[in-house]
């Protein structure tokens, strides 16, 4: 694992961007999957373009897509194996708002190694490798390094636009002087990562498609997502569903935090 194999797949990520893009200006029809959460052309469409560029890079990948799964095509999680996400963040894509995101990741031994987040409407990419750290580029703006900040005395929450509960509210209300801050699918990973907030709680499921390339992101700029037991987040769980997690930017926080179960 490199920087040239996160160097390698970020014009991909772009590509599958202004794929997204393209599909939005010309009129988003939607349809439900099984599950009865939504799919649009672009979902599809964007998978199979940065699953074909992985496949460039590496014949062999082991891919878990979220589309490819929702048809039924899931490989059983091994040591080292790709989750790719589309477009997190389909419901906010369809009614018109900005909160979307397409995320790949590389797993390895449980652990998300690897990040590549892309905010197509305004073209911020964020990138994060293991040991190396995290970067934050876009259209007329310099690549640069990002980190997260050590708990802030009036410490930020950012919680869920679409998708905020009971459960997020009174854990934002059981931490002194905190403020909550909204924000929408693996953003609210990339929003801790660079220092714009300090702890992101989620109890509802989500899959680790969702997560994976924002927890890669935020792990290289310094933070950490701990399970509901307090140990570090794994991949690779059955089916790929995620419990209850939390991000944070500031990992010794933890200890200063209410327990999130």
């Amino acid at each position: 694992m490199s920087l040239a194999l996160l160097d390698a797949l970020r014009p991909a990520v772009r590509a599958a961007g202004e794929l997204i893009e393209t599909v939005r200006a010309a009129g988003v029809t939607a349809r439900d999957k099984a599950d009865l959460s939504p799919v649009t052309e672009a979902d599809e469409r964007a998978e199979a373009l940065l699953t074909d560029a992985l496949r460039a890079i590496e014949p062999d990948a082991v891919i878990v897509g979220e589309e490819a799964s929702a048809a039924g095509i899931t490989p059983d999680a091994c040591a080292r194996f790709w989750l790719i996400d589309p477009l997190d963040g389909t419901k906010d894509f369809i009614s018109g708002g900005a909160d979307y995101s397409v995320n790949v990741a590389l797993i390895e031994g449980g652990v998300p190694v690897l990040g590549l987040v892309l905010a197509p409407r305004d073209g911020t990419l964020w990138t994060g490798l293991a040991g190396t750290g995290a970067w934050v580029e876009g259209p007329g703006r310099v690549r640069e390094r990002i980190a997260t900040r050590r708990l802030a005395l009036r410490p930020i929450v950012v919680t869920s636009r679409s998708h905020l509960d009971d459960a997020t509210k009174a854990y934002a209300a059981a931490i002194p002087n905190a403020a909550t801050r909204a924000s929408g699918s693996s953003l609210k990973f990339c929003l801790v990562a660079q220092g714009g907030a300090d702890i992101y709680p989620r109890f509802g499921p989500t899959c680790e498609w969702d997560t994976a390339a924002g927890d890669a992101v935020l792990r290289a700029a310094g933070g950490m997502t701990f399970d509901a037991a307090g140990t570090a987040f794994p991949y690779g769980k059955p089916r790929f569903l995620n419990g209850g997690f939390l991000a944070l930017g500031d990992p010794e926080a933890q200890a200063k935090l209410p327990p999130l179960a």
